[in-house]
């Protein structure tokens, strides 16, 4: 049988029970916690954020940041960087879809 580096690091990592005490051993993943990132549940309980929850992050506070902005300059300048992340959001999805 083919087992790669990984797969032996997870059995010797089973054998000596390094992962006995991890949150959520044996329960079902949440349905809820499924979604288009399929990570998010692993980065939810670590308490931090995938690479794509962080873009929609940046995303919802730069439209924050251009709804409360007067300034002809900064307005576009924010609207330069939405612009920016929405076409790294588009590459992750186009990437997830492509190789998931």
């Amino acid at each position: 049988m083919f087992e790669t580096l990984i797969d032996k690091a997870f059995k010797r990592a089973e054998e000596n029970g390094e992962l006995d005490d991890l949150p959520g051993k044996g329960k079902p993943i949440e349905k809820s916690s499924l979604n288009a990132d399929p990570f998010a549940h692993v980065y939810a309980e670590s308490g931090n954020m995938t690479p794509f929850g962080a873009i929609n992050a940046q995303i919802s506070d730069a439209h924050k940041r251009l709804a409360e902005t007067t300034d002809p300059a900064q307005r576009r300048a924010i609207q330069t960087e939405l612009s920016e992340l929405e076409t790294r959001k588009a590459i992750e999805m186009e990437t997830w879809k492509r190789y998931s």
